[in-house]
């Protein structure tokens, strides 16, 4: 959910933030009795940043503080609850302003083992608290129900993936964007581990999951419904395939061709979180 307007590395950062946010992993020893909420937080409507170079969109977690920029409360809303586990999960109901409106936050806690950890575990450790800041703070109710969707399945080809199998990347510690800095500084001239980059002509993957990869895949190619990874790649890739044009009405077939790989439409019964009502934040 990250974008980087004029950058090359836009997709790099989405990437690496869905790596370590969706990725399913053990319980977290540190969520025992971790605090239910921020000590202090701050919502406002967002400032336009479009002739920002540079700036990104999205969440960021540095120790102990939690940001959002320019996100609705839709999106919001998917990144506390439905974006987390191994399986899809989808955000429906709101319209209007739910939708439309983006907003800010800043919130901050107190406590000194949230340095340590990983982006992911603190992540993890984060949401119930910025569940609780949504529905204290925007009185947002919701239900969840499964509902059939329609979806495409992405699997592999005939022939086989064309992708390349290579070791784990190493565990982003700390902020993503000072880990991402120092990698750069330390490594010219090599992509960053657990990430994809985008340009004009195409998109590199470099030690990335298939399960983290199929929000840009989806993207690229141009996909009218959530894309599901049913390749049976458990391990890290390496792969690129091309960056279709908006207009483009090819764009699948020539990413299904870069990777081997064909997307199958399907309707497939998902967990969603259905959005009730909500009420714009008093400004602090």
């Amino acid at each position: 959910m990250i974008r980087k307007y004029g950058s090359p590395f836009l997709v790099s950062v989405l990437a690496i933030l869905i790596a370590q946010g969706s990725a399913q992993s053990p319980p977290n020893p540190l969520s025992k009795g971790a605090p239910k909420s921020f000590d202090v937080a701050s919502i406002r409507p967002s400032a336009d940043r479009s002739s920002q170079p540079g700036g990104w969109m999205g969440t960021r977690i540095t120790g102990g503080t939690f940001e959002a920029r320019s996100m609705s409360l839709k999106s919001l809303v998917w990144y506390a609850y439905a974006n987390q586990g191994p399986k899809r999960q989808m955000v429906s109901g709101g319209g209007g302003w739910i939708d439309s409106q983006e907003w800010d936050i800043m919130a901050k806690i107190d406590d000194p083992s949230f340095v340590g950890p990983s982006n992911k575990e603190r992540a993890d450790r984060m949401r119930p608290m910025l569940q609780a800041l949504l529905e204290e703070r925007f009185h947002l109710k919701f239900h969840t129900e499964m509902r059939p969707t329609p979806v495409y399945v992405l699997v592999q080809a005939k022939g086989g993936a064309k992708v390349k199998e290579v070791p784990a990347p190493p565990a982003l510690e700390g902020d993503w964007m000072d880990a991402m800095k120092r990698y750069r500084e330390e490594n010219p001239g090599k992509p960053f581990p657990g990430a994809i980059q985008c340009a004009d002509s195409g998109c590199t993957a470099t030690a990335v999951a298939m399960s983290a990869a199929v929000g840009q895949i989806g993207g690229s190619s141009h996909l009218d419904r959530p894309l599901i990874d049913e390749t049976g790649l458990k391990g890290y890739y390496d792969f690129s395939f091309r960056q279709p044009r908006n207009d483009d009405d090819g764009a699948m077939r020539e990413i299904e061709e870069d990777l081997g790989m064909k997307f199958e439409a399907r309707k497939v019964d998902l967990t969603t979180y259905v959005i009730d009502s909500a009420e714009k934040p008093s400004v602090n």
